[in-house]
């Protein structure tokens, strides 16, 4: 009978051991992708900005009014995403802020 108590006992301890090794492996992997999500999310960002200053370069050329720049630079970057297999949705915002942001600065430096 105190054979088996035991037994139990050592059981409930290797299993409370194991679910506890489970957890944290759960977490640490956890942690893993959100930072490769994030990693992945910057080098998104640092490509879609290449292709707005690229694009941003051409439509300068055009001279097309500024919110029809605006728009070509828009769109060369959607296509540009598209091709690369990015989603652009989530930095949609990010890119228009961008966008003003740069036109400001050559506003000023001018």
């Amino acid at each position: 009978m105190l054979d088996t108590v035991q037994s139990i006992i050592a059981l409930i301890g290797a299993l409370a051991g194991l679910i506890g090794t489970g957890v944290s492996a759960f977490f640490a992997i956890k942690v893993l992708i959100k930072s490769r999500k994030e990693k992945t999310a910057q080098e998104n960002w640092n490509f879609i900005m290449e292709i707005a200053r690229t694009a941003m370069s051409k439509a300068e050329e055009t001279g097309a009014s500024g919110a029809d720049k605006k728009t070509m630079v828009i769109e060369s970057v959607k296509e540009g995403c598209k091709a690369a297999g990015i989603n652009l949705d989530s930095f949609i915002d990010q890119l228009r802020a961008f966008i003003d942001q740069s036109i400001s600065f050559a506003n000023t430096i001018k």
